[in-house]
Formats: C-alpha cells, structure tokens, sequence
C-alpha cells in the first residue's frame, strides 16, 4: 500500500488520501488491522450492482432502476468508471437522487 501511495503522489503531486477499500470486499481481520497500522480509514460499499462488465453492460433502465431503488440514507455507492452506462445516466441519475432528498458528502465527513 505504501508503494502504491508512493506512485499516486510521484505521478499526481498530491498526498494519496488514506483511505482503503478491500477489493471486492474481500477482507480479513489481518488485513484490515494492516491498513489501520499504516493509517488508512476502511470504508466498505453499501450499494453497488454488475456494472463492470465492459461486454455486458446493463441497459440505463435496469442500471436506473437498480440504483434508484436500492439508495438508502448514508448509502457509500460503488460505480465503477469503466461502465459506460454508468457515464449515460450520471447526471440524470445523481438529480433523480436529489429530487429523492439525497446530498453528496465526501468519505472525509465520516472521519472523525
């Protein structure tokens, strides 16, 4: 994990923010006690759907009508950038949530 903040900074010229998603939300206690020993802040994804599949990508009505229905307060979404639809519905999808009553806080306003 060092190595990889030692590159973002190398590359960007900024400071990596210490925070750690296990990938996949694959974990184990070990590796989760590693991260917080290096300072990272673990946060975990509470909706996400199949979106990563560049071949297969959900229609926008199915992405839409996923994402719509399952949001929920203090939601932390997993979109993933590859996912074109994603791209297609982003601004209609982020304004659909705020007519629903939803605002957007960065991970930093649940740090303490």
């Amino acid at each position: 994990m060092d190595e990889v903040a030692k590159l973002y900074e190398e590359i960007t010229g900024e400071k990596l923010a210490m925070y750690y998603r296990p990938p996949q939300g694959k974990y184990s206690t070990e590796n989760l006690a590693m991260a917080k020993e290096l300072g990272y802040k673990t946060f975990f994804w509470s909706l996400a759907y199949v979106d990563w599949h560049q071949d297969k990508q959900p229609s926008k009505e199915e992405a839409f009508e996923k994402l719509t229905g399952r949001i929920h307060p203090g939601a932390i979404v997993l979109l993933h950038s590859t996912s074109q639809t994603n791209g297609e519905i982003m601004d209609e999808l982020l304004s659909k949530w705020e007519e629903m009553g939803y605002v957007f806080r960065p991970l930093s306003d649940l740090v303490q």
